[in-house]
């Protein structure tokens, strides 16, 4: 006999143990799948710790109110609207800073300029002292007159201007007029790199407050609109169950009765006897 033939008829011959046992292989391999998939007494008790712990928690948080909601969305609103002002009051102050900022550091390159050309026409001069009463007397009121129209300018303080009417700190009123004219230059360049300097930190302090103003503007108009689209949600809902509630029941129409020969009653005929002839 074929060894193929003996095969099948081996299996043939003993299919249900066969199938038994991969059966029986199958549910070895399975049971520790099945052992793992249940849940132990520990992780029951978590369950249901868990489930309290959800239920607790959602009666605690309250339900809120469509009159809620609108108040929230109107608050928040008019925050958003003092937000925005806020935010345009932020960024026209840093707009003003950075203007006055851009003028001052032309003042200072136009004083760095003057600067330099004064100690050019310095170097041409010669130290000496004047002689003569008149020449004197004119050299001072040159270097008084130079003194006020800094002080206007704000190139001095009022000690700095005191010190040099009483001629103190090195001011000299016979020096030569180029001299002064140089020492007044770089008082105006020194004052003006200070107030660079000051205004830099100045317009980065403002550039931060107009960013933090942007930032709270942007957060308070996305929750308004979000505060708005809640109410406008809690409406429609309103509105389709009070539709749902106002909507009329369809009318059914009554069955018509089943005319049947044997319910419906006959009518009585009232018979006229005919007179029949006589018989002759």
């Amino acid at each position: 006999m074929d060894p193929f033939q003996t095969a099948v008829h081996i299996f043939e011959s003993d299919f249900r143990g066969a199938v038994f046992i991969w059966l029986l292989l199958i549910s070895v391999a399975a049971l520790p799948f099945v052992l793992m998939s249940i849940p132990t007494r520990e992780q029951r008790r978590e369950r249901k710790v868990r489930r309290a712990q959800r239920a607790a928690a959602a009666r605690r948080v309250p339900k809120t109110t469509k009159a809620e909601l609108r108040r929230y969305a109107d608050e928040v609103a008019v925050a958003a609207d003092r937000a925005a002002v806020m935010a345009e009051r932020r960024r026209a102050a840093w707009a003003a800073v950075l203007r006055t900022q851009e003028a001052t550091w032309r003042a200072y390159d136009e004083a760095v300029t003057a600067a330099q050309r004064a100690m050019r026409a310095e170097a041409f001069t010669t130290p000496d002292t004047p002689s003569m009463p008149g020449e004197r007397a004119a050299r001072r009121r040159y270097l008084e007159r130079m003194a006020t129209l800094a002080l206007r300018r704000g190139d001095l303080t009022a000690v700095e201007y005191g010190d040099i009417l009483a001629h103190r700190e090195g001011w000299d009123p016979y020096a030569h007029p180029f001299q002064q004219d140089t020492k007044f230059c770089l008082l105006r360049r020194e004052r003006l790199r200070r107030a660079c300097a000051t205004l830099s930190s100045v317009e980065r302090s403002a550039w931060q407050a107009t960013e933090v103003a942007m930032a709270a503007q942007r957060s308070l108009s996305e929750e308004a609109a979000e505060a708005a689209l809640r109410v406008r949600q809690v409406e429609l809902r309103e509105r389709a169950k009070a539709q749902r509630s106002w909507r009329l029941p369809s009318r059914t129409p009554r069955p018509a009765v089943a005319w049947s020969a044997d319910t419906v009653a006959i009518p009585a005929i009232d018979t006229v006897p005919i007179p029949r002839p006589a018989l002759t």
